[in-house]
């Protein structure tokens, strides 16, 4: 499935994280010799290897753990999670405006661009496109109902799996996919002007962490709620 991203600061790049502290208080000693050669500095380390100051975030992330060393009101971190937040809703605008331009909603063209990637890997079934955009099968079966009464998708039996729904692409879908190849390169030509291969690889391994570990985050805070009396949980 194609992916858009939003021409924000991008979420994983070093130039946001935080810069590793400078070496530690130094001692300079400058000597001249007697030609008047270029100066040469020496640097020697404080006894302590520490300038007294307070530990820089990766200084103490090394020692207590990435997670640890964050504080839930440290200003970097609610600046990247108000980022991150907007980046969020950029992209479902920008995925509900794509869509739109194809009449389909923004769950429609979600699927559909699930089915034309797996299309390639030669497993287009409800179960995998379900796994490919992390949502539940229901929801998949539903969108692939409304897509093929839109002429856009085929349902089959699996040829292997009986228990499986194989789903194709029509002729129809290709003649919109074909649209969308050049609508997207047009979307992504300003989306992605400041990043780089390198930036879409830490981002992708960010969000990949998200997904895989948010489920017990959002455990955790069911927990905190459920120890509150009297609060319905949502």
């Amino acid at each position: 499935m194609s992916t858009i991203w939003t021409h924000v600061p991008v979420l994983g790049s070093t130039s946001l994280l935080p810069h590793p502290a400078g070496c530690s208080e130094t001692n300079v000693k400058q000597t001249t010799n007697k030609r008047k050669a270029p100066s040469r500095v020496r640097i020697r380390r404080a006894p302590s290897g520490r300038t007294g100051q307070e530990p820089s975030r990766n200084e103490r992330a090394r020692s207590v753990g990435f997670a640890d060393a964050l504080e839930p009101g440290d200003a970097w971190l609610r600046e990247f999670i108000a980022d991150l937040y907007a980046a969020m809703s950029m992209m479902r605008l920008l995925r509900q405006e794509i869509a739109a331009a194809l009449s389909l909603t923004s769950a429609e063209y979600s699927v559909l661009l699930a089915v034309w990637y797996l299309e390639r890997e030669g497993d287009m079934t409800v179960r995998a496109i379900s796994a490919h955009l992390h949502v539940a099968a229901a929801y998949v079966t539903a969108e692939v109902a409304r897509l093929v009464e839109k002429g856009l998708l085929i349902k089959r039996p699996h040829p292997i799996d009986g228990r499986a729904v194989g789903v194709t692409l029509t002729k129809s879908a290709h003649d919109v996919l074909f649209q969308l190849g050049p609508m997207l390169r047009e979307v992504n030509r300003p989306l992605l002007k400041s990043v780089d291969y390198r930036d879409l690889a830490t981002v992708h391994r960010f969000l990949r962490s998200i997904i895989d570990h948010g489920y017990e985050s959002i455990r955790v805070a069911q927990s905190f709620a459920s120890d509150r009396p009297g609060r319905r949980r949502r």
